[in-house]
């Protein structure tokens, strides 16, 4: 079928099932101008991911399953062959399936999930403590200031991403001869990141260990910090409700920090195919990405969206780097916790 005969189809099934973990109300308003668009009516159920993931798993061998169309983690299929269970691939069958993002968090999927959401670690800093100018961006500009300014930059460990991702993209930076892109981990791979754990204890003065993502924001909404690591998402959507200030801005140190996202897919026994790959060419144009990004500030998965909308500056989004495959991205949290801060 060609798209217009796909689209026609997806009307007379009128409407999908749409398994989504997270924002769920905000999404059912933001679906709103798709069923308008189309007449195909989307159901968005109340569910986290783990269930969703273990639903599909379930129905695998029905001929027909609830769910026409899944979100999914980006390296969440790495836990399965998407030939196995999803419809596809996508990437022919879309009318911007060219231009879209099938590879991300070190995944690539073969065409079978584009990403629609794309989330970004940075630098949240407080305008009100510290300049534009006086931000640093090397890792010599880091050491300096956290000389200068001790306990003024706060990243977490536990209970969130964006304290693990600043620790990640220092080892990087400091630990060259590694392949990031192999999620193998030997004693001999973490004994390697040495250097790094060397440069956050001779720096510890200079930073506070937080309790998760968001407690650094709230304490540098608060002015406690100077500067946190955060996530570009959280802070947006926080910051258009109103729950924290609209000054706090941020930016991408020149070594990078890591940024992923979610992909959404159709499972292969999905009822409603016709209607749940118009919804994915929907939800991934470049319209509504940058409607997303304005609304919940994702990083834009179409190339053609107006990135400017977002926190992080257009400019500073090539310092973006793929997170460390898994399991070693894990073990480097997990040694800088048993190397620097119970040392």
């Amino acid at each position: 079928m060609n798209w217009e005969e796909i689209v026609a189809e997806a009307k007379q099934e009128g409407q999908i099932n749409w398994f989504h973990w997270y924002f769920q109300d905000r999404f059912r308003e933001q679906v709103k101008a798709f069923e308008a668009q189309y007449g195909i009516k989307v159901t968005i159920p109340d569910g986290d991911g783990k269930a969703n993931m273990d639903k599909m798993l379930a129905e695998r061998g029905r001929t027909e399953g609830d769910i026409d169309v899944i979100s999914l983690g980006g390296s969440a299929l790495q836990t399965f062959k998407a030939e196995d269970l999803l419809y596809g691939p996508l990437k022919p069958l879309l009318p911007d399936g060219a231009k879209l993002r099938f590879s991300i968090e070190g995944t690539d999927n073969k065409g079978y999930a584009p990403a629609f959401w794309g989330n970004q670690t940075a630098i949240a800093y407080n305008p009100a403590r510290i300049s534009e100018k006086e931000l640093p961006h090397t890792l010599e500009d880091f050491a300096a200031f956290f000389r200068t300014n001790p306990g003024e930059m706060g990243f977490n460990t536990e209970n969130g991403g964006s304290g693990p991702a600043f620790i990640e993209a220092v080892t990087r930076a400091l630990v060259k001869d590694i392949d990031y892109a192999n999620g193998a981990a030997t004693p001999e791979k973490v004994a390697k990141l040495a250097p790094a754990w060397d440069w956050f204890k001779a720096n510890h003065d200079g930073y506070i260990i937080t309790a998760s993502n968001a407690d650094s924001v709230t304490r540098i909404n608060s002015g406690e910090f100077k500067l946190i690591a955060g996530w570009e998402d959280q802070i947006a959507g926080l910051q258009r409700k109103g729950e924290i200030s609209r000054d706090i801005k941020m930016y991408i140190p020149s070594f990078g920090m890591p940024g992923g996202g979610n992909v959404i897919a159709i499972p292969a026994n999905a009822k409603h195919k016709a209607a749940a790959l118009v919804l994915i060419h929907w939800l991934t144009s470049a319209n509504t990405q940058t409607e997303l990004a304005k609304t919940f500030g994702i990083a834009p998965q179409h190339p053609d969206a107006d990135s400017s909308v977002g926190l992080i500056a257009a400019g500073d989004r090539k310092f973006s780097t793929v997170w460390a495959a898994k399991p070693f991205g894990d073990d480097i949290k997990k040694a800088f916790v048993n190397q620097v801060t119970l040392h």
